[in-house]
């Protein structure tokens, strides 16, 4: 993940409905969270009818010396929330998984998975923490934690991830045989009750023998139960130019070209399944300083250069460099979700406060905040772009959503968001309506209370009447809802705002029915 621990321890916009999501009986879709214990909720604040599965981050390989016999999972972790997590996990059917790894925790993964002796210290280690516990619950070093899983987050096979990780052209290759023991010994101990086995991995397939994404991952697949997508930190600094942290569409040039859509095209083109793709989300944002006023540019784009660094930052959070420290790394310029609303967006999830413009990108399909008086840029996701992401989700018929990580959300408005992915056309959602300003420059958001009714065709020769003609300022929140353009009848396929039917690519939001 991108957050990580050097240790173990630790328009119509849609909005979430105050009415309990129902789910359905045949409804298997994953809401995957991530528990980290340098965050400010407690275990005992956490709802855990939001979730289905938990990820406790994160547990590491230390290396203790310049020897590879002396790399062990670190000991230092911080066993009270551990075992409440399990134990409540437990009450609410929530399997609880230990996440091995993380931005500064794939040091040593690389020489681990290069030697059959390591990856047996590795798999034994691992398989701690989901032995139950023999010494009991005083025991200052348990032999078992009774999760449910292991969720591995190598960041990354092949390539270097965090400055300080080791990294070969074969990493891969001894992946499959870790992943393949590791199978093989989880089955082996626990014969009636399957321990789980989960990734979270970046949007481009691991790298090949030749440094590039492999063509064929389908040998992997038998041996993970599922993996999540990291389609975000897309932006920053290390970018060519400002742009969407975690974009659903696309971003055309000078953007990063990664999204959701390409991830999920990239690893479904390489032999994964879709029943098994986990589409992670980002509760944060991220700041940076453009050098151009980007309420005046024409067209508006959030693609604009940037000075490398943004010393805007939202809430109490460390910078700190990766590597280095058993605190919390984050990226210069983050904000957490928690922290817009209690500051910038403080009003409501879709007003920014004076000086402060929000702006809605078509391609990305995700919000992004401006102040001209110090060209300060938040890119981020709300209920709106993370509604696409979850209707996205089901039309696709993929297994779920991730996020990162539950601490950041407020008052349970994004979880509230994802847990709609348990949800038919038929779920209960209220809306906000977006009126534009006059001029081209600026979105100013006008909140008002209202009830998206997906609109319905009248009988009649006709296939497109009683349709209504499709407007550049509706946001169509509701997938299934009907429009007319350019003489056809088109249905959006998840929340859209500003797309053309027209001009809709097959992966875009709009599916042509045919000619009025």
């Amino acid at each position: 993940m991108r957050i990580t621990l050097f240790s173990i321890a630790t328009a119509v916009i849609a909005v979430v409905s105050a009415a309990p999501v129902q789910k359905r009986a045949s409804d298997d879709k994953l809401v995957v969270g991530y528990w980290v214990p340098w965050g400010d909720v407690p275990v005992s604040a956490v709802d855990f009818t939001k979730y289905t599965h938990i990820n406790y981050g994160f547990g590491v390989l230390k290396k203790s010396s310049a020897s590879p016999a002396d790399i062990v999972f670190d000991r230092y972790y911080d066993g009270t929330p551990m075992r409440e997590l399990v134990k409540r996990g437990a009450q609410y059917g929530v399997p609880i998984l230990m996440s091995i790894g993380g931005w500064t925790g794939s040091e040593t993964f690389s020489t681990v998975v290069a030697d059959s002796a390591l990856r047996k210290t590795f798999i034994n280690n691992a398989l701690v923490f989901v032995r139950k516990n023999t010494l009991g619950d005083s025991a200052a070093t348990p032999n078992g934690w009774d999760m449910d899983g292991i969720d591995i987050d190598w960041e990354y096979p092949g390539r270097a991830g965090a400055p300080c990780n080791s990294y070969t052209p074969q990493d891969s290759a001894g992946y499959l045989l870790l992943l393949k023991e590791l199978r093989a010994q989880l089955d082996l101990e626990f014969p009636t009750k399957r321990k789980l086995i989960t990734a979270a991995v970046r949007v481009e397939p691991f790298d090949g023998s030749n440094g590039r994404p492999m063509t064929d991952v389908s040998a992997f697949v038998p041996y993970f139960d599922w993996i999540s997508l990291m389609v975000y930190d897309i932006h920053g600094s290390w970018s060519k130019s400002t742009g969407p942290n975690a974009p659903f569409g696309t971003p055309s040039a000078p953007g990063e070209p990664f999204s959701v859509i390409q991830a999920v095209k990239s690893w479904k083109t390489a032999g994964w399944p879709s029943d098994k793709l986990v589409v992670g989300t980002a509760f944060y944002g991220a700041a940076l300083t453009a050098t151009v006023n980007m309420d005046t540019q024409n067209p508006i784009t959030q693609y604009v250069p940037h000075t490398g660094s943004s010393a805007l930052q939202g809430g109490n959070v460390t910078t700190t460099a990766a590597c280095s420290a058993k605190v919390e790394i984050v990226a210069e310029g983050s904000w957490r979700w928690k922290d817009l609303r209690t500051s910038v967006l403080a009003a409501g999830p879709t007003t920014p406060a004076a000086g402060w413009t929000r702006h809605w990108d078509p391609e990305s399909q995700t919000p992004w905040l401006f102040r001209a008086s110090d060209k300060k840029f938040v890119s981020y996701d709300d209920i709106q772009s993370l509604g696409v992401k979850v209707n996205y989700v089901k039309q696709q018929s993929l297994r779920g959503v991730m996020l990162w990580e539950i601490s950041h959300d407020f008052n349970g408005e994004l979880i509230g968001a994802l847990n709609q992915v348990h949800c038919t056309t038929d779920c209960p959602t209220t809306t906000t309506t977006v009126t534009p300003t006059a001029t081209p420059t600026t979105s100013t958001v006008t909140r008002t209370s209202t009830t998206t009714v997906a609109p319905t065709t009248t009988s009649g020769p006709g296939l497109c009447n009683g349709v209504p003609a499709w407007n550049s300022a509706t946001a169509y929140a509701t997938p299934g809802t009907k429009v007319t353009h350019d003489g056809h009848l088109w249905t959006n396929q998840w929340w859209t705002q500003g797309e053309t039917p027209s001009t809709s690519t097959t992966w875009g939001a709009w599916k042509d029915g045919g000619v009025c």
